[in-house]
């Protein structure tokens, strides 16, 4: 009985298979040694006119490319020796900040951690603190671990 279960199973995999119409056209192109289908893009015109969020509009600006200490979270200084966990979250618990210097200004910093500070400015920027990057629970654990 298994086995004729099986057998129809099968059978109803490959008949779906063969009248699939995502199977009707082969792939062509410069890899398959034929020209490449002309196909429209419907997507184009829409993905031109796509209104942007607050989110992706900032990552387009210098924040995308450098830590930005009023808007980042705990985990966005993983990738700098030294910083996480202890001086990102003196950092996090400390800002909002007008300038990349005035972390310098942190309360208790030891001469360590000031020079850990120091030789990580560049890679810093400050824009101004945006509720989609900073409300709740998020800037300590947004969840993303990697």
């Amino acid at each position: 009985m298994k086995q004729l279960v099986g057998l129809l199973v099968a059978l109803a995999v490959l008949l779906g298979w063969v009248s699939s119409p995502a199977v009707a056209q082969p792939i062509s192109g410069p890899i398959f040694g034929a020209d490449i289908l002309s196909a429209p893009i419907v997507a184009t015109a829409w993905l031109a006119e796509a209104p942007q969020n607050a989110v992706d509009a900032k990552l387009e600006t210098e924040y995308g490319s450098k830590l930005d200490l009023n808007n980042a979270n705990v985990q966005g200084f993983r990738k700098f020796p030294g910083l996480y966990p202890t001086l990102a979250r003196k950092i996090l618990l400390n800002a909002p900040y007008e300038s990349v210097d005035d972390v310098l200004d942190l309360p208790g910093l030891s001469d360590p951690q000031l020079e850990i500070l120091r030789k990580n400015l560049d890679n810093f920027t400050v824009t101004v603190p945006d509720s989609a990057f900073v409300e709740g629970g998020d800037r300590f654990n947004n969840g993303v671990y990697k």
